[in-house]
């Protein structure tokens, strides 16, 4: 038996089935057999675990899923052996080319394209027939579960449109009179389908015959089918009666006065080939403009920036819509983000040109052609498509008057004053729609051959669907193109294109106005000169949101001026609003506004627009630490006088999705290299943020820029302060050898400078690593350091957060009552300075001293108020580790069903935050609290994420339930 036959082959076009060679493969239940697809139409790719689980049960699985996924897994190895591999959290199915039918498929449709492009039009319908003849039925047929719905939908409508291909081959060839049956069954089956109808009547039309004889040669079998789509074409709407001042509808094909019949203009242009990513708002179009309201004019709106699809998808929702719509489809381009928009007195000129007006008969004023187009309407079911409006005032000049109509309207404002309208705003794709785009226009081998540089292209398209459209098309003429290479290329780093920017990528072809530049550049003409230079200086700004003050910041313009700038760049969909008051660009856009700010701005003006929003920055973060940490007096953190912070800006000042402030601070000091004083003070006011919320992952790369930079420049005071705030990521990372080291480096600058705020706070981040390493007289007389030097440097709040984060090592010395009496009196001082932290801190210290005193209720009614306070101020961090030192509180008072509740949120609440040493210590809490309460089986503990080295909540020097809130030492048990 040679290799080939030896591999099993596998089909997806009908039942999912497996043979090797002659024999069928057993594969098992239909949920099995859909695991089975899954991995199929990924194959040789990696399937997470999570996305198989979605794919078989939703959102809604079943808590044996994962063992029932093992199972069908375990199963199918039996017959396919080693073709079945794990990687990490996911599997991957190993087939042979050529062995899965839809890769034989996808192959003669493109053998197919190429003979056609070569005028071959008989070999390549005969190529795509054979295509369709591996087809058994109904793809993935009798498969549950979502994913199998979705791509049964998708592969149903790649087989139509390949059977579109080939019968219009089959029409070019002249094989009118074959066709004409296979067409009118076809209409029976797809009655909404408008392209089936058109290529029945061209066949019908050439052969000789007209619809009725064809019915006829049917026989009874297609009358049914013609009864069937009959019966699921929706019924036409009267019109107004005859006493409301319009004749009523009878029903007969509207006539002219002079007795002919009246057109019924079908103007929709071609449908897109593939619509990937928009289920959803197709089926809400649909929903809508399948059901008018009697009373009014059905609007719907489709909007978004350039290039996300807006026409694509218009186009195919109302292709859809023909038969609903049988009196005719008016479309126009109005060409709103053009310097010459459409004339609304045009457009119905033209449009009621092909309603039947004789050209003579159009009136000469815009008020009387919109007063006759009306009236040619009325009570007519008429689909009008207006794509790219400029405004309301375009749109309704143009609005028919009979509730028997529908307006599908596409811009990229908002067009917010138009009424009863239903509006659908279209977004970029996700990535995986992104991918799905890219692998239909590229190729899926193409694709699935280097996985992670797809990704990046699809990234670095933004989501929008024309740009991954055409990076797509020029990978597929370009078969020797890698997709690394393309990759170099759109970064512009690859050394056979020197100095080409990323949109030269997308070119528009001669003659075409398809580019990215062509599709955008319209919306940027449309801007004033101090609109237009704001546009580009954002940019610098990189990914993350800006609100009016950081945009003003960046033009050096007034706040008003800037909102009122920043809402019209929205409204003509060159910018995005995710809330009130703060704007983004799109990912593409972003890159175009970048490419024109290095062309058209003055390397000093991009400068000093960077150094104005690092300030800006800079004033928001002191803003921020001064009211976390009241009576910390630290030079260079109060917020100077003219430029205030804002408290509301702490989620954009650590943004983990986009570029927060560290982030862009580095890259300033990247084009400004003299800001590194400022860029280290931004990372030492945030601080607290970074201690709240767990994100030190995201600061290592920003904290070692602005530490390299601090250093090269010989800059101690921003060397100590940058220092400081990477040792702490280390640290609370648990690369306690790294935070060591670091600590060593930022004291030594501290102390040159006299920087004394930083030196404490040092000190105090010394003890938590002696802490960690179970030193705890060490710790002890550290900790004693720390509150002698913050009350020397006149620091209520050091002193404070010093004496506190000593409890800890005090209740490892067995000193109960002495930790006790501290937790008291700082509680008291943190109320007394309106230090809502610090008043949460002390509560939780309260909570482990009164565990530790044999008072497990009195803790559990503690480690409730600090969770709550630490809520309410916006700290996640003290919200999981109340609630894992309140677990074990609960197991200490013997209420485990009260343990295992508390245990499942403590579990929840580190895993939002990705801190996975304390989701480990959760999910020990919880075996031990489900095995206490004899509820079920213990949970088996979910093995945090690697470090690089020890994880210190897992080291055996350490202590065994350590959790340490913001700026202190971990507790106790």
């Amino acid at each position: 038996m040679n290799s080939a036959e030896s591999e099993p082959s596998f089909s997806v076009l009908g039942t999912v089935r497996a043979r090797l060679g002659d024999a069928p493969i057993p594969l098992g239940s239909p949920q099995q057999r859909a695991l089975l697809a899954m991995l199929l139409l990924r194959r040789n790719d990696v399937v997470d675990l999570d996305e198989i689980v979605d794919g078989l049960w939703g959102e809604e699985p079943p808590r044996t899923a994962v063992g029932t996924v093992r199972s069908h897994v375990y199963r199918l190895r039996r017959p396919l052996g080693s073709r079945i591999t794990t990687h990490g959290q996911g599997y991957l199915l190993h087939t042979a080319p050529g062995t899965l039918d839809l890769d034989v498929f996808d192959q003669l449709v493109a053998q197919a394209r190429a003979c056609t492009a070569a005028q071959e039009a008989g070999e390549a319908a005969e190529r795509l027939a054979r295509a369709l003849d591996l087809w058994r039925g109904t793809p993935l047929a009798g498969l549950p579960g979502p994913h199998a719905a979705i791509h049964r939908e998708r592969l149903a409508e790649l087989r139509l449109s390949v059977l579109l291909e080939r019968i219009e081959l089959d029409l070019h060839l002249g094989h009118h009179a074959r066709l004409v049956p296979e067409l009118t069954r076809l209409c029976a089956e797809h009655p909404l389908h408008g392209k089936l109808r058109e290529l029945a009547g061209i066949a019908l039309a050439r052969s000789g015959r007209n619809a009725r004889t064809a019915q006829g040669e049917q026989g009874s079998q297609n009358e049914k089918a013609e009864q069937d789509q009959q019966d699921a074409r929706p019924h036409r709407i009267p019109a107004p009666t005859a006493a409301a001042g319009a004749p009523a509808e009878t029903g007969e094909p509207p006539v002219r006065p002079d007795g002919g019949e009246l057109p019924r203009p079908a103007q929709l242009p071609f449908p897109p080939d593939n619509l990937i990513g928009r289920t959803e708002a197709v089926q809400d179009l649909l929903d809508t403009l399948t059901n008018p309201r009697p009373e009014s004019l059905v609007i719907a709106t489709v909007t978004g920036t350039a290039g996300v699809g807006k026409s694509a998808l218009t186009v195919h929702v109302a292709q859809r819509l023909r038969d609903r719509f049988p009196d005719g489809q008016l479309y126009a381009g109005l060409r709103g983000t053009s310097a010459d928009p459409a004339n609304p007195g045009t457009v119905l000129a033209g449009f009621l040109q092909a309603l039947g007006t004789p050209e003579p008969a159009i009136p000469d004023g815009a008020q009387e052609k919109a007063a006759l187009f009306r009236t040619m309407v009325a009570g007519r079911q008429i689909l009008l498509v207006l794509d790219d409006a400029r405004d309301t005032a375009q749109v309704e000049a143009l609005l028919p008057g009979s509730p028997t109509c529908a307006v599908l309207v596409t811009g990229r404002a908002a067009l917010e004053g138009l009424q009863a309208v239903h509006r659908v705003r279209l977004e970029p794709l996700a990535a995986r729609e992104a991918l799905a785009v890219l692998d239909a226009t590229a190729g899926p081998r193409r694709i699935a051959a280097e996985p992670v540089q797809a990704a990046a292209i699809a990234e670095r398209c933004g989501g929008l669907p024309l740009a991954l459209r055409l990076a797509g098309a020029r990978l597929a003429t370009r078969p020797s193109w890698s997709l690394s290479d393309f990759v170099r290329l759109l970064d512009g780093c690859h050394p056979a294109f020197p100095a080409l920017p990323p949109f030269s990528v997308f070119p528009a072809p001669a003659g075409s106005q398809d580019g990215i530049t062509a599709c955008v550049r319209p919306s940027y003409d449309l801007l004033d000169g101090e609109e237009a230079r704001l546009f580009r200086l954002l940019a610098l700004r990189g990914r993350g949101a800006t609100d009016v003050a950081g945009a003003a910041a960046l033009g050096g313009l007034s706040p008003t001026r800037t909102g009122q700038f920043l809402e019209r760049m929205t409204g003509l969909g060159l910018l995005e609003s995710p809330q009130p008051g703060v704007y983004r660009h799109y990912a593409l856009l972003r890159t175009f506004a970048a490419e024109l700010s290095r062309a058209d701005d003055r390397p000093d003006e991009r400068v000093a627009a960077l150094v104005r929003f690092l300030d800006q920055l800079l004033a928001d973060a002191r803003a921020v630490h001064a009211a976390e940490r009241p009576g910390h007096h630290v030079p260079g953190m109060l917020p100077p006088d003219g430029h205030p912070g804002r408290l509301d800006s702490r989620q954009r000042l650590l943004d983990p999705e986009h570029d927060g402030a560290l982030t862009v601070a580095a890259q300033i000091l990247e084009t400004v290299p003299s800001a590194v004083a400022a860029a280290a003070d931004l990372a030492l006011a945030v601080e607290p943020l970074l201690e709240g919320s767990h994100l030190w992952a995201h600061s290592l790369d920003p904290l070692d820029t602005i530490l390299r930079a601090a250093q090269d420049q010989g800059h101690l005071r921003a060397a100590g302060r940058a220092g400081y705030v990477l040792a702490s990521a280390f640290t609370q990372l648990g690369r306690l050898d790294e935070a060591g080291r670091m600590l060593d480096t930022a004291e030594h600058a501290a102390r040159a400078v006299g920087d004394d705020a930083v030196h404490t706070a040092i000190l105090n981040r010394r003890a938590h690593l002696c802490q960690y390493r179970a030193h705890w007289r060490r710790a002890d007389a550290l900790h004693r350091e720390a509150v002698a030097a913050g009350d020397a440097c006149g620091s209520d709040w050091a002193g404070r957060n010093a004496r506190a984060s000593s409890v800890s090592t005090l209740l490892r010395l067995s000193r109960r009552d002495e930790a006790a009496e501290i937790s008291r009196t700082t509680l008291a001082s943190a109320v007394d300075a309106g230090d809502r932290g610090g008043e949460a801190y002390a509560l939780y210290n309260l909570g482990l001293t009164a565990r530790h005193l044999g008072r497990p209720d009195e803790a559990v009614a503690r480690h409730q108020q600090s969770a709550e306070l630490g809520a309410r101020y916006g700290s996640p961090v003290m919200e999981a580790m109340n609630l894992i030192s309140e677990t074990a509180a609960q197991l200490a008072g013997n209420r485990p069903s009260d343990a295992v509740d508390c245990g499942k949120r403590a579990v929840a609440a580190a895993r939002r935050l990705g801190w996975h040493a304390a989701e480990a210590r959760a999910h020990r809490l919880l075996e031990t609290a489900l095995a206490a309460a004899d509820d079920c089986k213990p949970v088996k503990p979910v093995k945090p994420q690697t470090q690089q080295s020890k994880d210190p909540l897992t080291s055996p020097a350490r202590p065994r339930h350590p959790h340490h809130p913001p700026s202190t030492a971990p507790s106790a048990c």
